[in-house]
């Protein structure tokens, strides 16, 4: 029996599968609504060419006001008209995206940063505008112009005393990116071999270790109340969950069941290339349920674009940094720099403070216990001891911001 049509109203409120992606028939038209793991929604037809393959074709995406189910309707009918002449779209657009990708070989390294970024970042790697924001910050402008045949080794020794003058890291950063750039052009023939091959890192960095006291944890829970939502609700979130930056600011809606009290960070958003089971804290849950636009569904977190997840946690970590130093008062000592990462490190160090099984501090922030095959053949979740150690770790912090007294009394409960 065929499924029944879609209505737009139906279409509207499905719901995303975190762990697979959905194809849903618009009863027996050929049309597809997609919603992939993220709760990102899409229309595809599906029809047989003349040669009679079968031909998935992607009609663009979801959008109530400019994609809504009529709109795609109309564009399965103009597919299926084409086919009846003949005509085989998902062909000719493929035919058009080849055309238009098409480049002429690079002759400057602008001109290869280029081709790497649309060739290689854009579909191979699931950050690239960070690794993009590099080049073009640091690289770009020192080398860009220069022909690909006069690049020498002299050019990145050059490069690198420039940035390391004031950034030592950032210019380990931009010469990693630029070999990566300059070995991925070798491998493509674009380029004959790598001439920054030997050139030395401007420093040697040492692994973070700061972690923040109690007192200074309280400081930045604190301080977040003032950034407010959506960015105070990020911060706090990193704090009671030891999750990664990212991974929480892109959090989206479909990934949690709060009557469970759980979040599957889905494989395609976290970074061990697997998914991960999050039990949450009983104060974690009641701060999602109080969040603003959660009978909407998308994201957790909703930034200025609507529908879209906040983007930039760089200038409310400034913000904050600026609220903390006005609490601590002007002849106070200012904090110790810290990152946002750093609150994953003192969470994870805080586990172990309160008596945490090893094993079940690190697979609570998503670490492979066991190595990947060990991730791979080792399918107990450790759900039950997870939240345990959440639950004491979240029922710490509340004891440090309300300044309670911290320790056996928490550590009991975890081992409970």
């Amino acid at each position: 029996m065929p499924a029944a049509p879609l209505t737009a109203k139906a279409v509207e409120k499905i719901k995303a599968d975190p762990n697979k992606r959905l194809e849903i028939p618009d009863g027996g038209s050929g049309l597809y609504l997609i919603v992939q793991t993220s709760g990102a929604k899409s229309w595809a037809a599906r029809y047989r060419n003349a040669a009679g393959k079968p031909v998935k074709l992607t009609l663009g995406k979801y959008h109530e006001e400019t994609m809504p189910l009529s709109v795609a309707r109309q564009r399965l009918r103009d597919t299926l008209d084409a086919v009846d002449r003949g005509i085989d779209p998902a062909a000719a657009k493929r035919s058009a995206k080849s055309a238009a990708v098409a480049v002429s070989l690079p002759t400057t390294l602008g001109d290869l940063a280029d081709v790497y970024v649309q060739r290689y970042l854009q579909k191979r790697v699931r950050r690239w505008k960070a690794a993009a924001g590099e080049i073009d910050t640091h690289i770009r402008p020192r080398l860009g112009s220069v022909a690909l045949a006069d690049l020498s080794r002299a050019h990145g020794r050059q490069m690198v005393q420039d940035i390391a003058g004031k950034y030592p890291v950032a210019a380990n950063r931009a010469l990693a990116r630029l070999n990566a750039i300059l070995n991925w052009a070798a491998g493509e023939d674009l380029i004959a071999v790598n001439p920054m091959l030997g050139i030395k890192k401007a420093t040697i960095e040492a692994p973070r270790e700061r972690v923040l006291s109690d007192d200074e944890l309280r400081e930045v829970w604190n301080a977040s109340d003032r950034l407010g939502y959506p960015t105070g609700e990020i911060v706090k979130a990193l704090i009671l969950t030891g999750q990664r930056r990212d991974e929480v600011r892109a959090a989206h809606w479909s990934e949690f069941n709060l009557d469970e009290g759980t979040w599957i960070i889905p494989t395609a958003r976290f970074k061990g290339g697997r998914s991960h089971l999050v039990p949450l804290a009983e104060a974690v849950v009641e701060r999602l349920k109080a969040m603003p636009f959660r009978d909407r569904g998308g994201p957790v977190f909703v930034g200025q674009k609507a529908g879209k997840p906040h983007q930039n946690m760089v200038k409310p970590k400034h913000v904050l940094d600026r609220y903390i130093a006005e609490a601590r008062g002007d002849d106070a000592e200012p904090m110790e720099p810290w990152t946002l990462h750093d609150l994953r490190r003192t969470m994870r160090t805080g586990l172990s403070r309160l008596g945490i099984a090893r094993d079940v501090a690190e697979r609570c922030i998503g670490h492979a216990v066991g190595g990947r095959l060990g991730a791979v053949y080792d399918q107990h979740e450790y759900q039950p001891e997870k939240a345990r150690a959440m639950q004491a770790w979240a029922d710490h912090v509340a004891a440090v911001v309300e300044g309670r007294k911290v320790g056996n009394v928490v550590q009991m409960r975890a081992e409970r």
